[in-house]
């Protein structure tokens, strides 16, 4: 793949990144398909655990379902059982947990003090390829509609406020961003169920999520929807 890319052979890159995700995705329903028919063992708990940040919440519900009462005292299992718990609490149609993190600043900057506006609640960090490559269309989008109502809320899981400030400020991102400057531990994004970014979650201007993980065009196209073009 790293040949193909150093050579400029846009073809061979594609073939091989089509080839990859369908190993990945083979990959992914083998270890379910595993799961889900060894309840009883911690090993199938344990893989669930371990690739929770692949699952849908309709699809850890099912996984939950199929743990055998017998094991219910496994860590895993219990494990499992929060992140249900949480992803719940963050499902379409649901008031956005409130939650309260510093600013570039050192100023406590609270989620509910965005109500009345459309809010992008952004996870994403400076190390992050992926919400890199994402920044230049959640900031056309912000430029878009924010003269109609609607912001960004970033939330990083950077642990280096340096490298932190300087992504924010080589990507153009202009709205107000928070950080407890503790990586995967940040609260907001264990609170939010948060296991791989970039991921978001939109809100509408009473606080409650009208949708989740929205990318390019898909923003766009929702933001259109509630806003207007």
């Amino acid at each position: 793949y790293m040949d193909a890319k150093e050579m400029n052979d846009t073809v061979a890159v594609k073939n091989i990144e089509i080839m990859y995700d369908s190993v990945q995705k083979a990959q992914s329903d083998f270890t379910k398909e595993f799961i889900l028919k060894n309840g009883k063992s911690v090993v199938a708990a344990y893989l669930a655990i371990s690739n929770a940040y692949a699952y849908s919440f309709d699809e850890l519900k099912e996984i939950n379902k199929a743990m055998d009462p017998s094991i219910a005292n496994s860590p895993y299992v219990k494990k499992l059982a929060e992140r249900e718990t949480i992803l719940e609490s963050v499902q379409t149609g649901k008031p956005a947990p409130d939650f309260t993190m510093n600013d570039t600043l050192g100023n406590p900057v609270s989620l509910s003090s965005f109500k009345g506006q459309v809010v992008l609640v952004d996870f994403w960090a400076s190390w992050c390829g992926p919400c890199r490559a994402e920044n230049p269309n959640v900031v056309a989008a912000y430029k878009k509609f924010n003269n109609k109502g609607f912001t960004v809320f970033g939330v990083s899981l950077d642990d280096n406020k340096d490298k932190w400030m300087e992504a924010i400020a080589k990507d153009g991102l202009t709205w107000k961003h928070v950080s407890d400057l503790v990586g995967w531990s940040n609260a907001a994004a264990k609170q939010y169920g948060v296991m791989s970014i970039p991921a978001s979650f939109l809100l509408d201007k009473e606080g409650i999520i009208i949708a989740s993980n929205l990318r390019g065009d898909d923003l766009v196209k929702k933001l259109e929807e509630v806003l207007g073009k």
